[in-house]
């Protein structure tokens, strides 16, 4: 699997002015499931960290003025770790007392 990661704030001027995208809305209509959805964003983090291997695809060189930006996107090469079965829970910790 191959990801394209590129900056969506190109060419526009002044990002953090734009009203039009509240995905939570604010104020006393804030959404109710948005430290759900906040949860569920970690969690699917969580297991793309723990699950993939990631590399970059193809070297490209970063320049820093007056941001931090990679002329061809960061193109990303995923690959999904093997699952290694079972693990060993021989010693593990049962109400306090460590079990055999």
């Amino acid at each position: 699997m191959l990801l394209l990661l590129q900056s969506s704030s190109r060419g526009v001027s002044n990002p953090t002015t734009n009203t039009h995208f509240m995905p939570f809305g604010g104020g006393p209509r804030l959404c109710a499931g948005s430290e759900l959805a906040k949860l569920e964003m970690a969690v699917f983090i969580h297991h793309l960290v723990l699950n993939f291997n990631w590399s970059l695809a193809a070297s490209d060189q970063a320049y820093a003025f007056p941001f931090v930006d990679f002329p061809k996107g960061l193109p990303v090469a995923v690959n999904r770790l093997q699952k290694t079965g079972p693990q060993n829970f021989r010693n593990h910790v049962v109400d306090g007392a460590e079990r055999e």
